[in-house]
């Protein structure tokens, strides 16, 4: 169950910028959306602190970024009027890489513009990634003390102040957090049951110890440890980040948790965003967001259907081939998953060797990405176990990109909170998806073209990178590492047949208006997968609409676009020269993807 984690998603919130020069100001597209783009780097605290930049004489190291109401209506207004700025350019007029600089901005600028129109959308960019004030995923109450942990980095003692600071500045951050919450359910939007419930249980483990031992300061203290500080100034900062926690961030926290638990105690339900002021139009520009297509939910719907019956005759053929005939796939699959065979010991020398195995996947690859890839990633990969205490609610795996100054590696977190979900037979496409050449080479890669504008460096429509991960796993199996491993190929069908599902879940919860049970009840039946990770699944999709979405509709893109330049190429097709196309040009809708493969093949053919 890959994911980008938000916190990644931030990036997009490069283009919330103040006023700029007008367009006509700067000579291209790429100087202008340069514009918008810096002057909010310039003032979004966490946002350099993600990207890593420092040294242009701005430090907000020890702020938190704005997330208030009368943010609202401000980046509202800033959406309109950076894509009036962008739009003053002809795109019939435009050569080279600003044709396409033009075209992830317009589609960028006007696919926020439609996800805020609803007089609910909370107070932060981009619109979209969280829907609600508060969730149990990726909402910034559960997030924040991701960040800290993971992204401030504390290098020397001005980074150990700085993070002080920050843990001073995390009790405005929650309230207004809480203020956003309460905007939203005066109108009649709360988040579904399921992840209100899902959210207070991490904030009650978050404040439950005393400050001391609070997962905030041993966080700190950890970073400290590895500074070369006297020892009296270590204790006497660690000392202020105990009483940061004391007097302001657990307090914060406490009065967001009494509010979640008055709604809680109302019993809303679980539901769809279908249930919401404005919910069908919302849920059409969701899915505008994340698939960066118009396609709309009942084609993704009848196409999740066919992808699933195709890929599970795919998957009866090779079960059979392995002795595996009896019942249906989801049932076949579902035994898989307890076989003693493929499974890791839950123990310390189990984990050990779960991540020596990604290891070891990892090397097989290598040999075979110079005859795929000219470009390849600069940063190396670290992989890494999820944090004990966000094992519960954190995905199976999920991927955070370097820092771009260089100091933070490609992370591959791996979770250890459920192994069963993690088997020999799903760990090697796992892998793939997560790492290389999946998100990291992706991501990495797209880091280095500091000739594009850095929004097309930063930003990652969801349909782009992980529609390219789902087509890595593809391409991983056409390099033939699983020519020796029958089992590791059904895995990554089984993940393939995964993210079919998706499409006609997510458009069952708020399209069809099928309930969370409807939808369990499908997944579990198509996929095999243990109920408890099915409800997992569906809480999930029902506070990111549209983001399940975007897997399977971007590798379809990538496939058809692969096999076109084939078609139209012939033995002129190089299959190197086609990835270091569409990775060099960095994330971009697929609408734009398309656009420059055809003008790549059209130049190849002259």
């Amino acid at each position: 169950m890959s994911r980008i984690p938000s916190m990644l998603a931030l990036v997009a919130a490069l283009a919330a910028t103040a006023p700029v020069a007008a367009a006509d100001a700067a000579d291209s597209v790429g100087a202008l959306i340069d514009k918008q783009t810096m002057e909010e780097v310039r003032r979004n605290p966490e946002l350099r602190t993600l990207l890593g930049l420092s040294g242009d004489g701005i430090d907000l190291s020890g702020q938190l970024t704005d997330v208030g109401l009368p943010r609202r209506d401000a980046l509202r207004a800033q959406m309109v009027r950076n894509l009036g700025e962008v739009k003053r350019f002809d795109p019939k007029r435009l050569t080279g890489q600003d044709r396409w600089n033009y075209g992830l901005a317009a589609w960028f600028y006007q696919t926020q513009i439609d996800l805020m129109k609803p007089g609910w959308a909370p107070a932060w960019m981009p619109a979209g990634a969280s829907t609600y004030a508060v969730d149990q995923l990726f909402s910034i109450p559960v997030s924040l003390p991701g960040f800290l942990e993971n992204q401030h980095a504390v290098r020397d003692e001005a980074g150990a102040v700085s993070y002080v600071s920050r843990l001073h500045a995390v009790a405005k951050k929650i309230d207004q957090v809480r203020a956003n919450f309460d905007m939203q359910a005066k109108q009649g939007v709360l988040p579904p049951q399921t992840a209100m419930e899902g959210a207070a249980s991490q904030i009650r483990s978050l404040i439950t110890p005393a400050p001391a031992q609070s997962p905030l300061v041993a966080s700190f203290q950890r970073k400290l440890a590895a500074l070369k500080l006297p020892a009296s100034r270590r204790d006497e900062l660690l000392a202020q980040a105990v009483e940061a926690v004391r007097v302001d961030a657990n307090p914060a926290y406490a009065r967001l948790l009494a509010r979640l638990d008055e709604e809680i105690a109302r019993k809303p339900g679980d539901h769809g965003v279908w249930a919401l002021p404005d919910g069908a139009a919302y849920y059409d520009a969701a899915l505008r967001w994340n698939t960066s297509t118009d396609l709309d939910a009942d084609r993704i719907h009848a196409l999740g259907v066919s992808e699933v019956a195709r890929i599970e005759h795919e998957m009866d053929t090779r079960l059979r081939a392995q002795g595996r005939e009896d019942g249906s796939v989801g049932e076949r699959m579902s035994a898989l998953l307890t076989d003693p065979r493929f499974q890791y010991a839950d123990t310390d020398a189990g984990h050990a060797e779960l991540i020596a195995d990604i290891r070891r996947n990892l090397a097989k690859l290598d040999p075979h990405v110079p005859t795929y890839f000219g470009r390849t990633p600069p940063q190396p990969l670290d992989v890494r176990p999820v944090p004990k205490e966000a094992e519960a609610n954190a995905p199976g795996a999920y991927y955070i990109q370097p820092a771009l100054d260089g100091t933070r590696p490609g992370i591959f977190f791996v979770n250890f909170g459920n192994l069963k979900a993690n088997t020999r037979w799903s760990l090697p496409t796992l892998t793939y998806h997560e790492g290389s050449p999946g998100h990291h080479f992706q991501i990495s890669i797209a880091q280095t073209l500091t000739d594009l504008p850095m929004l097309r460096r930063s930003l990652n429509p969801s349909a782009f990178t992980e529609g390219w991960a789902l087509y890595a796993e593809q391409l991983v199996s056409e390099m033939g590492l699983y020519k020796d491993d029958p089992w590791g190929d059904l895995g990554r069908l089984r993940a393939e047949l995964f993210r079919s599902v998706r499409l006609v879940v997510d458009t069952g919860l708020h399209r069809k208006r099928w309930t969370p049970q409807q939808a369990i009840d499908y997944m579990r039946a198509h996929t095999g997968m243990p109920e408890s990770e099915v409800r997992s699944e569906v809480y999930r999709y029902l506070v990111q609409p549209g983001q399940a979405c975007s897997y399977k509709i971007g590798h379809l893109k990538f496939v058809e676009l692969r096999e076109r330049a084939k078609r139209e190429l012939g033995e002129r097709f190089d299959i190197r020269a086609f990835h270091d196309l569409v990775l060099g040009n960095g994330a971009v809708p697929l609408a734009v993807l398309e656009a420059s493969v055809d003008d790549w093949i059209a130049t190849q053919r002259k």
